[in-house]
């Protein structure tokens, strides 16, 4: 029994489990018994107890992905997204809107105890800034009312891709509280660079930052410092840690309020 014994026999909805940070959190669990039940676009190849494809630019293909999920889960890991190189209202869809249809859908499956976590970005670290916009967005009741919003309020690919990771910050710490009254936790998990295979596009989208980041800290991070810190965050044995943000960067933003990171 390995590093991640607490998940043995938990049935787990990972969602980006075909690559990247998804697949290596389904490595971890499947190599410690857990029950996998993965959602993708793309077909894995893991020998998970389900897999299921959807495409969260199509809310159809949410609405049947969880008709799909026999019973109750444990935890939901809602690792998949796109960088801001793709059209922005894609990059809307996929980072938040799908991801909040998926959450809202399933969140009646949760057994108590068990937990929901986001990915989100130190891209979206500015959440606080922009909160009253992330909010009206936010505020909209469903997947298309939330595509109309997008439409009428036109962005960039970085701006999209920046404002999709504070959205999913502050989601989290919407949730908390009702969420903490079925007796499931929710946070999020906001990672710097990654060496995933879209990590050419988010250096593209996201700009020297990003360049600045691995500088700063002497590396990238691998799929694996991050898919650690997902399944840390979401153990069952955690119940007092509820919304709050994690930044998994190697110490970076902390380096900009502490003073050994400059920008510029």
């Amino acid at each position: 029994m390995g590093q991640y014994a607490v998940y043995r026999d938990k049935r787990v909805v990972v969602t980006g489990a075909a690559s990247g940070i998804g697949r290596q959190a389904a490595e971890f669990l499947l190599a410690d018994g857990a029950k996998v039940i993965a959602l993708d676009r793309n077909p894995s190849d893991l020998k998970v107890e389900q897999f299921i494809a959807v495409d969260f630019t199509q809310p159809e293909t949410i609405a049947a992905a969880v008709k799909k999920i026999d019973g109750e889960i444990d935890v939901l890991l809602n690792i998949a997204g796109v960088p801001g190189t793709l059209d922005p209202e894609v990059v809307m869809r996929v980072n938040v809107l799908g991801l909040r249809m998926l959450t809202d859908l399933l969140i009646d499956r949760i057994r108590r105890g068990g937990s929901v976590t986001h990915v989100a970005s130190i891209a979206g670290a500015q959440w606080a800034a922009h909160l009253d916009e992330v909010q009206r967005l936010l505020a909209t009741p469903d997947y298309e009312t939330g595509v109309a919003w997008v439409k009428d309020h036109p962005m960039d690919g970085k701006r999209a891709y920046d404002f999709s990771k504070e959205c999913v910050v502050v989601m989290a710490k919407q949730q908390g509280h009702w969420l903490r009254e079925r007796g499931v936790r929710v946070n999020t998990v906001s990672p710097g660079p990654v060496q995933t295979p879209i990590l050419k596009d988010f250096r593209e989208s996201v700009g020297p930052l990003l360049d600045l980041v691995t500088r700063e800290t002497g590396r990238d991070a691998t799929a694996t410092d991050i898919a650690r810190v997902i399944l840390f965050l979401s153990d069952p044995s955690l119940e007092w840690l509820n919304a709050t943000d994690v930044q998994v960067d190697g110490g970076f933003m902390s380096g900009l309020v502490g003073g050994w990171v400059k920008l510029g």
